[in-house]
């Protein structure tokens, strides 16, 4: 008898986390659009380095659209990284750009006395993003009507690196 009670107690708990399971997938999981509610010209990416050490590095995403619309992009996840867009009216492209925090120098205050050092940044740990990307896909939020969507565009162009002078040219 004691068996039994065990084995229903192990059967009722592995039923249990398999449910857990199941409504946790669900509730981090988002719906992506089949199609992308925007046409765009030439979609790409590229990566930049700072000519100065410590400057960062990073890249850039551009995405041109064809006219105007009631969409507006929000966020573009590429390459496991979360990149918020900004459009440019005159040119019609929505660009974000991110920056590698590994390499960015920042000035650390080193001192006997902590209340100097109490101004020293916590280095910021980056967040997994909620989606599983191949290589040269991108997943877009944007919103329609109040109503946020996603959508995948499956490649990305990759352009040639771009390389910032040390100093300005003279």
């Amino acid at each position: 008898m004691g068996q039994r009670i065990n084995l229903k107690t192990i059967i009722t708990k592995i039923g249990l986390l398999s449910i857990l399971v199941t409504f946790t997938q669900c509730a981090t999981s988002q719906k992506i659009d089949e199609t992308a509610p925007l046409q765009f010209k030439d979609a790409y990416f590229q990566n930049w380095v700072s000519g100065v050490r410590g400057g960062g590095a990073g890249f850039m995403v551009y995405l041109p659209v064809d006219g105007t619309s009631d969409i507006q992009l929000e966020t573009v996840y590429f390459k496991g990284k979360e990149v918020k867009l900004s459009f440019d009216n005159s040119t019609s492209v929505y660009s974000g750009r991110y920056t590698d925090p590994k390499t960015v120098r920042k000035d650390i205050v080193m001192s006997s006395d902590p209340k100097e050092e109490y101004n020293n940044k916590v280095s910021e740990i980056e967040e997994k993003i909620p989606f599983e990307l191949k290589e040269g896909e991108c997943i877009i939020a944007y919103v329609k009507n109040g109503a946020k969507g996603y959508f995948k565009l499956d490649k990305l162009q990759e352009k040639e690196l771009k390389a910032y002078p040390m100093r300005p040219r003279q």
